[in-house]
This record gives C-alpha cells, structure tokens and sequence, in this order.
C-alpha cells in the first residue's frame, strides 16, 4: 500500500549521485557525507598516495574536517532536474536520416546543453530514451573543485574474495569510500 509522493521521490532523487567515472553514489549526511565503493575512488585514493604514505595499500581516515584531503581529478553530479525535450529534438530531425540525421540531432542536443550551462556549478546533457523515442535533457548540480576524501581502507580489506567471490558469494569485506563536497 506504499504510495510515494512527488516529495518523497524528489527527496530519493536528491540523495543519489553519480561519479564521474560512471560509478554511482549516494548522500549520507547533511553535511556532503557521500558514500560510494572503493573502487569507485580508487583514483583519488591512488592520486593522494606518496612513496611516504600508499593510501591504496594502509587506507586513510581524516580525523578531522581540516584532515581531508582534495581528490584532484574527482566530479560529483546530483541530479537536480529532467526536462522533455522530445519535440524539440524530433523537430530538427524529422524526415532526416543517416548522417544528415545526426548531425542535426548532434548540433540540437549542443544548443540545449549550451542553454542550459549557465554555471560552472551545473553540467547538463540531453539523454536518447527508447532509442530516440523520448530526449530529456537531465540537469546536474556538479561539484568538481573541492570533493575530498575522507576515509578508505586498505585495498585488500575492499578487494578481499575479488570479482569471483563478489558474484558467487557474499563477500565479507569493506568495499566502501567516504567522500565529501563542499560549497565554495
């Protein structure tokens, strides 16, 4: 008898995010707790690690907001709005096919992303659905410039039973990362 409101979506909505690297993520805090596998920040992990100090290898832990440490290469990406933008793509590609079809779509989905872009704080990008039966144009609330992480195991412990065990078994590990964003 669950009947969810636009609210309670909405609310779900706003606490996934999605990682550069394509690997997906979610909000566990107010205060830009972001939760994802290790894996997923294994660049990060791997860009902070010094001959001195092997992040991947003895796994990290700040203390302290002050002890964080910036991922140099990471984006984050919530997903903050879906607009239809079917007709309008349809319109520049009707009664067109092959590659005078793509271009014309190719140059649609550029002025609606360029439209769209009006901070760095945003990314936009128009989606094909149902193989071009629908176009959205999905809206991102993007932090790039300051996304540090905050706590990563030891690879081992993350990795422990690998790809085989992962699919056959459950896996007793702690395939997980902590990372956080932050606002200016």
């Amino acid at each position: 008898g669950f009947a969810p409101s636009q609210q309670w979506l909405d609310r779900v909505r706003l606490g996934a995010v999605k990682l550069s690297n394509g690997c997906s993520a979610s909000f566990v805090s107010t205060t830009g707790l972001v939760m994802t596998n290790h894996h997923c920040a294994r660049r990060c992990i791997q860009d902070l690690s010094t001959p001195q100090q092997d992040l991947t290898a003895g796994g990290f832990y700040a203390r302290s907001p002050a002890e964080e440490r910036t991922c140099p290469r990471m984006e984050i990406n919530q997903l903050i709005g879906i607009e239809d933008v079917t007709r309008r793509v349809q319109g520049v590609t009707r009664d067109l096919s092959g590659a005078a079809f793509l271009r014309a779509q190719k140059g649609e989905f550029a002025r609606i992303e360029k439209a769209c872009q009006t901070s760095d704080k945003l990314r936009c990008e128009v989606v094909t659905l149902y193989h071009g039966g629908q176009y959205h144009l999905y809206t991102y609330r993007r932090w790039k410039k300051d996304v540090r992480l905050v706590f990563a195991p030891e690879e081992s412990i993350a990795f422990f039973g690998g790809d085989p065990d992962n699919f056959n078994f459950p896996r007793y590990d702690l395939d997980v990362a902590f990372l956080r964003v932050y606002d200016d």
